[in-house]
């Protein structure tokens, strides 16, 4: 059965994207999402090293296939190790596209919290201007002032905090791409994820094949049932058959563990992805509400009856909305991409768009 996810995001993203440009200044180069996992795996240390597993593993079993005098047991581990670097490839490439899809939104989402705080700071300085104003007209007390000038210096805090966050998540970002620093390189606004369309069954059926720990476990249950049947015999000492058979049945043990925990966490990022992406409507409905309320408060200062300072609050009220439907979103890419990870299967549209020439 396919499960799908209702469209949240075939509407225009307009505000979000004026929330984007208030960021912390134009850079003279932007980086996309897609781009930097194109970067990640041309230049980045997971892939590249997963790439040459792959190779020596290749190599090896060649080197043993035309080699008469190979034995069952050696060839039949070759075998495993080359088809086990494959798999495990391709597991690298989902599992590096969610490193950067984390480290990016995380990157993206801090620049916008800056802008955020920027914005509150502004509104509190004004706060305090108009309780500085009010106090030397008699109209508010030296608490009033007291008051604002301890909200002001808090979301001053607030902003420092932040802002030394980027660096942080920056250098992040960069070893994700091989490099030592971003330098004057922008992030962009991620793009809308696509939605969510998944048959649980069919990727059930072939999960395990695509799961390198999962593919691990069933190769070390094969060749211990192999060496189960080379000392199944009246020429080896029983001690070893019996060791043989130990070794089979706590791997196979283990299997079954890791065919559970697969499948359980195959379920749990479905459902959260689900999740992350119902909350994006609820965002989207708060951003529509604070517009409203920007666009009235607007009408009501053209017509003298609301202050300035009261629309200054408004908007800031929908940057706010605006902040939270960018965690939403960034939420989902996360949950898309560990949902992938967890089905052996690209559902970001990521992994395409980055491999493409």
């Amino acid at each position: 059965m396919t499960h799908r996810v209702p469209n949240l995001l075939s509407k225009p993203l307009l505000l979000l994207a004026l929330l984007s440009a208030c960021s912390l200044g134009l850079a003279q180069n932007t980086l996309t999402l897609p781009q930097a996992l194109s970067q990640a795996y041309s230049r980045g240390p997971s892939l590249q090293s997963a790439q040459a597993t792959l190779q020596n593993a290749t190599l090896q079993l060649n080197a043993l296939k035309a080699d008469p005098s190979t034995l069952v047991v050696a060839r039949t581990q070759a075998e495993q190790n080359a088809r086990l670097a494959e798999v495990n490839l391709e597991a690298t490439r989902l599992s590096v596209m969610q490193s950067v899809v984390n480290a990016y939104v995380s990157l993206y989402e801090a620049q916008q919290n800056v802008a955020l705080f920027q914005a509150q700071v502004a509104l509190n300085q004004r706060n305090l201007e108009v309780a500085r104003a009010r106090q030397a007209a008699g109209n508010a007390t030296a608490l009033d002032v007291a008051r604002a000038q301890t909200t002001l210096d808090s979301s001053r805090q607030s902003l420092t905090n932040a802002q030394s966050q980027l660096p942080v998540l920056a250098a992040q970002l960069a070893a994700l791409l091989g490099l030592s620093d971003l330098g004057n390189v922008a992030v962009a606004a991620p793009p809308a994820p696509p939605v969510l369309q998944a048959d649980l069954q069919a990727l059930s059926r072939d999960l395990f094949s695509r799961l390198p720990s999962v593919l691990q476990a069933q190769q070390a249950v094969e060749l211990a049932e192999l060496n189960v049947k080379l000392a199944d015999n009246d020429y080896t000492p029983a001690v070893q058959l019996n060791t043989a058979k130990t070794s089979l049945e706590n791997n196979q043990r283990t299997l079954q563990t890791a065919q559970q925990n697969a499948q359980t966490n195959l379920t749990n990022t479905y459902q959260a992805a689900q999740n992350a992406y119902r909350s994006i409507a609820l965002a989207q409905a708060n951003v529509a509400n604070a517009q409203r309320v920007v666009e009235q408060s607007q009408a009501a200062l053209r017509a003298g009856t609301i202050s300035a300072l009261q629309l200054q609050t408004d908007q800031v009220s929908l940057r706010s909305a605006e902040y939270a439907l960018i965690q939403a979103q960034n939420t989902y890419w996360k949950a898309l991409a560990a949902f992938s990870v967890a089905a052996g299967q690209d559902f970001t549209g990521l992994v395409r768009a980055a491999s493409g020439p």
